[in-house]
């Protein structure tokens, strides 16, 4: 991290995303996830954008690289804990130490996104959608968050919100390719109610 604060500034690093050369790209994107702070999420955004599908995943990495940074290292510690316990399918587990992270820090978007994602896992659809909303009002480029909501409404049977969620996911990020899958099951569902209504 010294290394690259010694040779770049975020600024280099945000040019060389549109770099010509793929690796000059690849390395920026993977640098900034390192260093970069939020205000380098919309560029890295953009790049979810990008033709070259290494590029997408190199900025997809970074992105949750910056979103897992609360800028306090006993948060982070605590939110890294918290999704040990979700891959460790400890769900209760996490979902007290993540309570604790986001009253702690509460805007810490990050917080509320991995508290939703054990939620998911438990299937308290309702809970996961009111935590992936907060994530959303706080972080509006979160993804992630969307996609979640969108699984969490189609787990309801709500095909319209679940539709609108998945949307943004992909707006955000057209590389979520079993989003888009999803999306055209929804419509279909959605074409096949009104045709029956008719």
């Amino acid at each position: 991290k010294q290394l690259l604060l010694q040779n770049y500034t975020q600024e280099n690093l945000i040019d060389y995303l549109t770099d010509e050369v793929a690796p000059t790209r690849h390395a920026a994107a993977y640098a900034l996830g390192i260093i970069g702070g939020q205000e380098v999420v919309t560029p890295l955004v953009k790049a979810l954008k990008h033709s070259d599908p290494d590029m997408r995943s190199n900025a997809e990495q970074a992105l949750w690289t910056i979103w897992f940074r609360s800028g306090d290292k006993v948060i982070d510690e605590m939110l890294q804990k918290g999704a040990g316990y979700i891959k460790n399918e400890q769900y209760a587990e996490a979902i007290d130490l993540l309570t604790e992270v986001t009253e702690i820090a509460p805007k810490f978007a990050e917080g509320y996104n991995q508290r939703a994602i054990a939620y998911f896992m438990l299937e308290e659809w309702e809970q996961s959608i009111d935590d992936c909303k907060k994530v959303t009002d706080l972080n509006p480029v979160h993804f992630g968050a969307f996609a979640g909501m969108g699984q969490c409404y189609l787990r309801l049977g709500n095909l319209r919100e679940a539709l609108e969620a998945f949307q943004q996911a992909l707006e955000l990020h057209p590389g979520l390719y079993g989003v888009a899958h999803t999306v055209l099951q929804i419509q279909d569902a959605l074409q096949e109610q009104s045709s029956q209504r008719r």
